[in-house]
């Protein structure tokens, strides 16, 4: 096919329903393909794509050994494979995903941007403004800022005061932006982040990326402490909250955990030896949308937080005991998933298959340590 027979909008429209290993083949026969299948204009229209009508039943999965692994279906005879290039040492705290890119964070708290499908990975620069880490907890968040075409990191830190959950301490904001290159601080947040040790051990609460902000429960300072929904606008870098579900304990549902389900905000309540309920909110910031249903399971699997829908009836779970299940809400039964998963994984989260480039958007301002 010569590249004039036919409009270059109808082949962009074309190549981006495909696979990305489809993609990689057809870049390999000729320079006019490479070229044509690595500008942004196919790499954004080819994510739009993947986003709309993908499952997100790609994961990426973390295990005690410090070894990363992903896979990018769940279904078939696809493999797990593992990410060598992270095996730098120390644990490896996975943040989440935006448009294929996940964030992680090694011992030495050096942040990484990774592509788990190309491999590609770059090291996001140490903040100038990151607080004694000896004294302090911090947790994170990556998204995108549609307003400024921008992919940022977003780190919230607290001192340490003994851990004693009663005391209220200011939380500092500080934003990467990629775009720009730059770290910068911005207002604190008006809520109450303080969690104990013994909550967060095992999952330092990352922000859940949904509709251009990130979110986290935390405490309102000013209310007598009720339990809140705080969500951080990525474009205007301000705090606001959203409404939570009316069926919870608003003293309490701070202690649950905020997930990204088929693109909605979720809220897991319960789990260990009890029934998990998960709330899905429909309709963005609409209180009345929260819908919820019920995880009714053997106390045996000991459930930690769901990871991704593989189908319109089946959802994929992690344990406490670092195995990975899969929920059927049909027949109302949890089995262990059928293909071979790595042992022992711990923490991990979906993500769909992308050609964004983690290095390319890093800007100019940053000195980075590739």
């Amino acid at each position: 096919m010569e590249s004039g027979d036919l409009p270059q909008e109808i082949l962009i429209e074309i190549f981006s329903r495909l696979p990305l290993k489809s993609v990689g083949k057809c870049r390999s026969l000729a320079k006019f393909w490479r070229e044509q299948l690595s500008t942004p204009h196919f790499i954004k229209s080819h994510l739009a794509h993947q986003t709309h009508h993908s499952h997100q039943e790609n994961l990426i999965l973390n295990t005690p050994y410090h070894t990363i692994y992903s896979r990018s279906s769940l279904k078939g005879d696809t493999v797990w494979k593992v990410l060598p290039r992270l095996a730098l040492g120390g644990w490896t705290y996975i943040v989440g995903s935006c448009d294929g890119l996940v964030l992680m964070i090694l011992e030495e708290f050096q942040k990484y941007l990774v592509n788990p499908v190309t491999r590609q990975r770059v090291r996001v620069p140490e903040s100038p403004l990151a607080l004694n880490r000896e004294k302090i907890v911090s947790v994170h968040g990556f998204g995108y800022d549609s307003s400024s075409d921008d992919y940022k990191v977003v780190t919230l830190s607290y001192y340490d005061t003994d851990n004693d959950y009663s005391d209220s301490v200011e939380t500092f904001v500080d934003v990467f932006s990629m775009k720009r290159g730059v770290w910068r601080r911005v207002d604190s947040s008006p809520y109450d982040h303080h969690v104990p040790y013994d909550l967060w051990i095992k999952t330092l609460s990352s922000g859940a990326f949904v509709n251009g902000a990130l979110h986290w429960l935390a405490r309102n300072r000013k209310l007598g402490s009720p339990s809140v929904i705080a969500a951080f606008n990525l474009a205007n870098e301000v705090f606001d909250e959203i409404p939570a579900p009316s069926g919870v304990d608003v003293q309490n549902f701070v202690f649950n955990k905020l997930v990204v389900l088929g693109g909605c905000l979720c809220m897991v309540d319960g789990g260990e030896d009890g029934p998990i309920d998960v709330w899905t909110m429909k309709e963005y910031g609409l209180q009345q949308s929260w819908t919820k249903f019920r995880i009714q399971v053997d106390c045996k699997w000991d459930i930690f937080k769901p990871l991704c829908f593989i189908s319109d009836e089946e959802l994929v779970l992690i344990t406490h005991g670092e195995t990975l299940a899969v929920y059927n809400w049909t027949n109302g039964t949890v089995s262990e998933l059928a293909t071979i998963a790595p042992a022992d994984a711990i923490d991990g989260c979906s993500f769909v298959e992308s050609l964004v480039c983690p290095a390319a958007l890093i800007g100019p301002k940053s000195e980075n340590n590739f």
